[in-house]
């Protein structure tokens, strides 16, 4: 017999909380993960899952209060229903066929919407949740026969999973949600031949994380998002995607990306609104360079613009390096020159010690330099 994923209804939905295999009431968890929480290393990222716990599980009828990710501006108070936070964690076990029991992984900061709604989807769902320091390199933090079901990353994090070992990939995770920003044609390269499922999601804090998703290999890979459930797309004059989500609160969210729409169910992304290069009358995405660029350049970059008399804009390479511009360029002209077209090739390299980041750690891009 289908066993029910939905079994919890909104009201029963943060009682209760299966950890490790035991389950308890949340509240109860609370309390002894909090008594437990002494380690002054382990508070950095255990005090945000813990404060993540108490607002589910003690204040039980109030919205979670989170933040915006801060990448185009700084970060917005958002105040999220419960009625929300439940009907997109139901997406996601519709999506992925998650169903009560099965083993998540939470291996991401709870400071933020991806990790706070991991915590959710596992109290919501009656998913049986394992957490670990999302800091350093993921399979450290994991015991060999660990197996997960379902976990959500950012790029960088599966990236340095295969890199460190593609097999123990295979056996320990079955479907993984990546987030947080595009993905570099070298992670999907990695992740074309591994029996682990592989998905890119598109979404947002105001979204209550993804509505849509690209899967990134298998049978089904596509370069094109779909959408979940019951949503679907439109644009506005600008190009720019709007999403109608009627499984939330706020039924439309006018976003800053640029798409190409297939239907009202499908899209190509193609970058920022506020990130475009315009440069001899053509229009450059930085963000899609940048996916082309990331596993040929050995320094954290992005490309944005500077003015120019003859083109209107310019391309230009900002790099994180110690090394001066004119000591790396040799280094990485030739794999420029044969990665990118002749317009899209930055006509200045900068280099920096330091990307100025959000507290997220996404790269802070200006429009100019």
């Amino acid at each position: 017999m289908e066993r029910n994923r939905h079994a919890r209804t909104h009201e029963q939905a943060f009682r209760f909380l299966r950890l490790d295999g035991v389950e308890r009431s949340a509240f109860e968890w609370w309390v002894q993960l909090d008594r437990k929480n002494s380690i002054k290393r382990d508070r950095v990222w255990r005090d945000p899952f813990l404060r993540t716990l108490c607002d589910l599980a003690v204040h039980r009828s109030s919205p979670l209060h989170v933040h915006t990710s801060g990448t185009t501006g700084p970060p917005k108070p958002l105040r999220i229903p419960r009625r929300d936070l439940v009907n997109s964690a139901r997406l996601t076990a519709d999506t992925f066929d998650l169903n009560p029991g099965d083993r998540a992984l939470l291996c991401l900061p709870c400071e933020y919407i991806a990790g706070k709604m991991m915590l959710v989807r596992a109290m919501a769902l009656g998913l049986d949740l394992h957490v670990i320091d999302p800091r350093g390199a993921l399979l450290n933090n994991l015991k060999v026969h660990d197996r997960f079901r379902f976990t959500a990353m950012v790029p960088l994090q599966l990236h340095r999973a295969v890199q460190d070992d593609r097999a123990r990939v295979e056996r320990q995770f079955d479907q993984v949600l990546l987030g947080g920003g595009p993905v570099s044609q070298a992670l999907i390269e990695d992740v074309s031949g591994i029996s682990t499922r592989v998905f890119l999601g598109y979404g947002s804090t105001e979204t209550v994380t993804h509505v849509a998703i690209r899967p990134l290999n298998g049978p089904d890979r596509q370069d094109h998002f779909a959408a979940l459930g019951a949503v679907t797309f439109h644009t506005d004059r600008r190009g720019c995607l709007v999403v109608r989500t009627p499984h939330l609160t706020v039924k439309e969210h006018v976003t800053n990306d640029l798409v190409e729409l297939l239907d009202e169910r499908n899209f190509l992304w193609k970058g920022r609104a506020d990130h475009v290069i315009l440069s001899g009358g053509k229009k450059i995405h930085p963000e899609q360079l940048e996916s082309r660029t990331a596993g040929l350049i050995p320094f954290p970059h992005y490309f944005t613009a500077t003015p120019d008399d003859r083109l209107g804009q310019a391309v230009v390479l900002v790099l994180e390096t110690e090394l001066s511009a004119d000591d790396v360029l040799p280094e990485i002209l030739d794999q420029l020159r044969d990665t990118l077209s002749p317009h899209e090739l930055p006509r200045r390299v900068m280099a920096m010690r330091h990307l100025p980041r959000t507290s997220s750690g996404k790269v802070k891009r200006p429009k100019e330099v």
